[in-house]
């Protein structure tokens, strides 16, 4: 097992590119890590889907990372194909929960140490599609508040505003109102949705 040594890593439950991060992030100071070497489609399947691994893997991986400041990270590791590099962190069930891209400098400093290495198989037990959406996390976040809140108004006057300034017309059953929102928001992000979303952020600081 390879270790990298002194990196940032910044898990979130999306894959977030390093020029996404933000400053809300929780980024995190690495002191000791371990690296695994992978065949391309376990890289993908990691990066892209939702996975669960075997107890087996969760048990070499389990209490090897180490941070500089006292606060646990669980079951965690980093990956490679040989050209890019993810960090994952399970939970102890093996539950892939949250993923984090590298510094440019520091994945290339990875993949210098990854040279001559034998890859390594993960024994993946679960894995489901995850939908690849050609947006940004702006607009990824966006969609994931909206689709939140409208599943959770119970307000209906509240809920026929919304569905009346998005679509200019009346509709009085909150099912309906619901389920055609969310299938509006999941699809391709434009500027009505932009402006439907200033709205909504508006409802939402009133209600809170």
């Amino acid at each position: 097992m390879n270790f990298i040594y002194d990196i940032v890593l910044n898990f979130n439950k999306n894959y977030y590119n390093f020029f996404e991060w933000n400053k809300k992030d929780n980024i995190i100071s690495v002191k000791k890590i371990p690296l695994f070497l992978v065949d391309n489609n376990t890289f993908k399947i990691m990066k892209y889907d939702k996975v669960t691994v075997s107890s087996d893997f969760i048990n070499v991986i389990k209490d090897k990372t180490f941070m500089y400041s006292r606060s646990k990270l669980g079951p965690s590791c980093l990956i490679t194909n040989g050209h890019e590099v993810i960090g994952l962190l399970f939970n102890d069930n093996g539950v892939l929960i949250k993923k984090s891209s590298l510094l440019l400098d520091e994945e290339e400093e990875v993949l210098d140490e990854i040279e001559g290495n034998k890859i390594y198989s993960i024994d993946i037990l679960k894995k489901q599609k995850v939908k690849i959406e050609n947006i940004n996390r702006t607009q990824k976040e966006k969609k994931e508040f909206l689709i939140k809140y409208i599943s959770k108004e119970k307000n209906d006057i509240n809920l026929k505003y919304l569905y009346y300034d998005y679509f200019e017309k009346d509709e009085n059953d909150s099912g309906v109102i619901k389920n055609i929102l969310i299938s509006e928001i999941k699809n391709d992000w434009n500027k009505k949705l932009d402006k439907f979303y200033e709205t909504v952020k508006i409802f939402n600081k009133i209600k809170n």
